[in-house]
């Protein structure tokens, strides 16, 4: 049974609530079963290439069951902005639609604010779309969980700011916004008085895409960051260790761009990268931040349905799953 319940906010957005329900609202089963809110976000502005907003649409359908498997059921809501207007599309120097991507932001910032301060369910997962998004989602967890630290899973670091990016495309900047290095950005204004994300709470994992000003940003803040190479030569478990070693008892939002892993793997997504994760790699990564029960978010961003032919789809879906299933507690024998 489905139950749906629409609504129209003041400013300006459709957000739609789904609660999914497994065979019977009767089945007792429910009692025991945790809950997931599942924020989908059809959004594709932060990058040129369309396709990634179909994603949430995309993965939903098999996605209760993958839910059911690990003992959750999901609550979802569907964040899209409203009318949007020739301003909204405008470039404002070399970025392309801040506008529109900070506005697509608020909202998402909005919705998970708004879901996380109910503490209505047990875990918030985020789908995208494109990774811009995550200045939404991580804001609104900063708000609920300030000293939250951020692991990002990427195969590029999204750091740049208006003066280092080389394409002006604003998913190659959310984590630049959130820490603040990113100043003054059109659109983005609601986001100047909201805590920001601390450098030292921040480690990437998977990079071998960087712009060479995102290199200098790095060393500069001491962020830690294992590239493929670094992963190679030290060894996926000796990297996580040293991270949530440092890490402790503070909450972790897990933010994962698909593209993290190696394109035979995870084929459909924009900028994929050759020399990725493995998919064995990046679950024993998402599992053993699970296990250490402290991960309260999780993004899942950048699956193009559109992009490559059956199998790639198809792969890259079953990946998505698995790394859900994974931030959810399932465990590889």
């Amino acid at each position: 049974v489905l139950r749906k319940v629409e609504r129209q906010n003041s400013v300006a957005h459709h957000c739609i609530c789904s609660v999914l329900f497994y065979s019977s609202l009767n089945n007792p089963l429910r009692r025991f079963m945790k809950t997931v809110s599942i924020i989908k976000v059809p959004f594709h502005g932060g990058q040129p290439r369309a396709g990634v907003d179909l994603a949430p649409d995309h993965l939903m359908p098999g996605l209760a069951d993958k839910l059911k498997d690990v003992g959750y059921q999901g609550v979802d809501y569907e964040v899209k902005p409203g009318d949007v207007s020739e301003e909204d599309h405008a470039p404002s120097g070399i970025l392309k639609r801040p506008r529109l991507v900070g506005r697509n932001c608020k909202l998402l910032y909005e919705t998970c604010h708004s879901v996380l301060s109910k503490k209505s369910s047990d875990f918030l997962l985020t789908l995208g779309g494109d990774h811009s998004i995550a200045a939404g989602s991580i804001a609104a967890v900063l708000e609920n969980y300030p000293n939250v630290c951020v692991i990002w899973v990427d195969a590029h670091a999204d750091i740049n700011t208006a003066e280092t990016t080389q394409s002006g495309n604003i998913h190659g900047m959310p984590v630049a916004i959130l820490t603040g290095l990113a100043k003054q950005m059109p659109g983005f204004e609601w986001i100047e008085d909201k805590k920001k994300l601390s450098t030292d709470s921040l480690s990437y994992f998977g990079l071998r895409d960087l712009d060479s000003g995102e290199v200098d940003i790095i060393i500069n803040n001491k962020i830690t960051a294992f590239s493929m190479s670094g992963i190679e030569h030290r060894g996926i478990r000796h990297c996580i260790d040293e991270v949530l070693t440092r890490i402790g008892d503070r909450p972790i939002h897990l933010s994962f761009d698909i593209d993290a892993l190696d394109p035979g793997f995870a084929a459909s997504t924009g900028t994929s990268v050759l020399g990725g994760l493995t998919l064995s790699q990046a679950k024993y990564l998402t599992e053993r931040v699970a296990a250490t029960g402290k991960l309260v978010a999780m993004d899942l961003v950048e699956v193009n349905p559109k992009l490559g032919d059956a199998r790639n789809v198809e792969s890259t879906t079953h990946c998505a799953y698995e790394l859900i299933q994974a931030a959810l507690g399932k465990r590889m024998p």
